[in-house]
């Protein structure tokens, strides 16, 4: 990828949402890793943030790989899908300095059936990252960012 705005660790429960936001977030943001889960977001964000990317764990022969696993540079920001909450977004906000982007379940969305909402909360989330990006005062926001 060539110079993005952004690099981001993406969080998010299924690897085919994973793979579709890492894919419509291109050109602007640049998805360094993906993750599943809570307990693995507690696990290797510290390790991303610290520059230990060596000592990730390693994806099972059968796992799909998102995220370009480009570590030179420390990301920006993490993003939490839908289903995460503040209070995982607080355990991960408790634990590493960086910001925290959360989806907002309160703000309308298309019904979760139609192919409308992904590109709906894809739109939000896109648009949240690189207005953040340009905000002057990004480093006095508090966790979570909601989106």
């Amino acid at each position: 990828m060539s110079n993005p705005l952004l690099r981001i660790i993406l969080c998010g429960k299924t690897t085919s949402v994973g793979k579709a936001v890492t894919a419509g977030l291109k050109p602007e943001i640049e998805v360094v890793r993906f993750i599943t889960s809570l307990e693995a977001a507690r696990k290797e964000i510290p390790l991303i943030l610290s520059n230990q990317h060596q000592n990730l764990p390693q994806p099972k022969p059968s796992e799909e790989i998102i995220g370009t696993q480009n570590f030179k540079v420390i990301p920006d920001a993490v993003m939490l899908g839908g289903g995460y909450d503040a209070s995982d977004a607080q355990i991960l906000d408790g634990e590493n300095k960086i910001p925290i982007f959360l989806a907002d379940r309160t703000k309308p969305a298309p019904p979760l059936a139609t192919g409308e909402y992904g590109k709906a909360i894809l739109r939000r989330a896109k648009d949240s990252l690189l207005d953040w990006e340009k905000d002057t005062k990004k480093g006095e926001r508090n966790n979570p960012i909601w989106y």
